[in-house]
């Protein structure tokens, strides 16, 4: 046989005179020989996680059950769901079957290499020879890392719950624990992920007439909630239950906002009139859509925002920005960093706390200032 240059990996022809990966190791005095698997099919990067999968066999050690990381994460996702937001369930499933799951998701979890995802990093980041079709920005990149991190954090936390089962039930521990959170060993360049906004009264008021005076009233009605500081899905997913026309308030549950805290709003006149102009019903979504949702999805959205931009001639400004743009007015209009971040639903600081019960009007107060400026009058904004 012959020697590689990893330690107890060798090659040699079979009778068919192909050549074969071949592990050598010795487990209590026994020496053993196994055949790993024929070239090229198998490299040697897989030959050497062959053999430490074999030595492990042989000791009777099982990492997690003998979970392959494709099973790992389907638990850990699971785990994860009800305790975060919608869009994190949905962007780290996407990243990892996109990204990961082909590079990772047949190994076992200490079987996974750091200098492969390092490799996936730097490959989407187009810094290896070789590009990509798309070069990913960072921050998209970031992504991978934090699934990573996030999953091996879970399989950390929960191979220490199964140490202490078996210490008190006094079994001989033969699993193999994950230990090492190789997320952390992962590196990312530094990146600046601040938006830097800025629109000219002028643009802002032309955005603001553009929405008020949109020919299609249900997606008036849907940019018109934007404009109260709401987030892209949490508009979409409304329903006419969280509504209380008769108090001037409508809620948007924990599981529907990313902050994961029930929000109680207030709706101005400007919004009333809004979501009656379409009509008032007792119950179900506000923005009804035809997929699996049953309500708008993010591809109409996209397509109507593209359209509203390119008539308020503002063809690079993001959706999001729409947000920002309630939060650049109120600032400038004296409002204070507690009121904005009420009227946005950002987490609250210990000192807004000790006002709760000031919120609501400050936040009808800012967004009463922001309408009257954006279209030029003093009363009614509409």
């Amino acid at each position: 046989m012959d020697p590689t240059s990893k330690e107890g990996i060798y090659t040699k022809l079979n009778r068919h005179g192909k050549k074969v990966f071949v592990a050598r190791f010795k487990i209590k005095g026994k020496t053993y020989r196994p055949v790993l698997g024929t070239a090229p099919q198998m490299n040697l990067r897989e030959a050497v996680a062959k053999r430490e999968e074999l030595i492990k066999e042989k000791k009777g050690y099982k990492v997690h059950g003998g979970k392959t990381i494709d099973v790992l994460f389907d638990e850990y996702v699971a785990y994860r769901k009800d305790s975060l937001s919608k869009s994190w369930h949905v962007n780290i499933v996407r990243n990892y079957n996109k990204h990961l799951r082909d590079v990772i998701g047949m190994q076992y979890p200490n079987n996974v290499l750091v200098e492969d995802i390092q490799y996936l990093i730097d490959y989407h980041l187009g810094v290896k020879e070789s590009k990509p079709e798309k070069i990913l920005k960072t921050s998209t990149v970031k992504q991978f890392k934090d699934c990573i991190s996030g999953l091996y954090k879970y399989l950390i936390d929960q191979g220490k719950k199964e140490t202490l089962k078996e210490e008190r039930s006094g079994q001989e521990i033969v699993t193999e624990k994950v230990t090492v959170n190789i997320g952390h060993m992962l590196e990312i360049p530094k990146f600046d992920n601040k938006i830097y906004f800025t629109i000219s009264e002028v643009q802002a008021e032309k955005l603001y007439q553009t929405i008020v005076n949109y020919e299609d009233l249900i997606w008036r009605a849907y940019f018109i909630f934007l404009l109260h500081g709401r987030r892209k899905m949490e508009v979409a997913a409304m329903r006419w239950e969280w509504i209380d026309f008769h108090y001037m308030h409508y809620l948007i549950p924990a599981e529907n906002n990313k902050g994961q805290k029930m929000i109680s709003a207030p709706m101005t006149v400007f919004l009333k009139d809004a979501l009656e102009n379409i009509g008032i019903k007792e119950e179900g979504f506000i923005f009804e859509g035809t997929g699996i949702t049953g309500h708008i999805g993010s591809s109409g959205i996209d397509y109507q925002w593209r359209k509203l931009r390119g008539l308020a001639g503002m063809h690079n400004m993001r959706l999001h920005d729409i947000r920002h743009l309630i939060g650049y007015l109120a600032i400038n209009n004296g409002h204070s960093l507690e009121q904005i971040g009420y009227v946005l639903g950002h987490a609250s600081t210990t000192t807004t706390k000790r006002y709760s019960n000031m919120k609501s009007k400050g936040a009808a107060s800012v967004l009463s200032t922001v309408f009257d400026q954006l279209s030029g009058a003093n009363g009614d904004p509409s």
